[in-house]
């Protein structure tokens, strides 16, 4: 019986065939998690990203409750639906031009 017993270099060779070398797996791993991290900050600050392109009045608050409660996913749905469901300042101008002139006693 001849059993064949593979030196450390056919080991080596035979590995590096298959994984190819530390270098482009390391380089790999390393776009691949900058890749996952950008994206996941992206939709992260999503609500953040639609309240000040839609122009929301209120897009400070939306970034702060994006920020500080986002973690949660609970909080995350509610600056998202601030940033859908919030008036725009144009929608606010036009409002408020409509209205009459305020007095001392009335609220703007």
């Amino acid at each position: 019986m001849n059993i064949h017993v593979p030196s450390t270099y056919e080991v080596y060779r035979g590995w590096q065939s298959i994984q190819g070398t530390g270098l482009e797996i390391g380089t790999t791993l390393l776009v691949g998690a900058g890749l996952m991290l950008a994206c996941g900050m992206v939709l992260f600050l999503l609500p953040t990203f639609i309240a000040c392109r839609r122009k929301v009045h209120n897009a400070a608050v939306v970034a702060v409750v994006n920020c500080t409660l986002g973690m949660t996913g609970a909080g995350w749905v509610i600056a998202l639906l601030m940033a859908c469901l919030l008036e725009t300042d144009t929608s606010r101008h036009a409002r408020l031009r409509r209205s009459e002139a305020a007095t001392f006693l009335t609220a703007p």
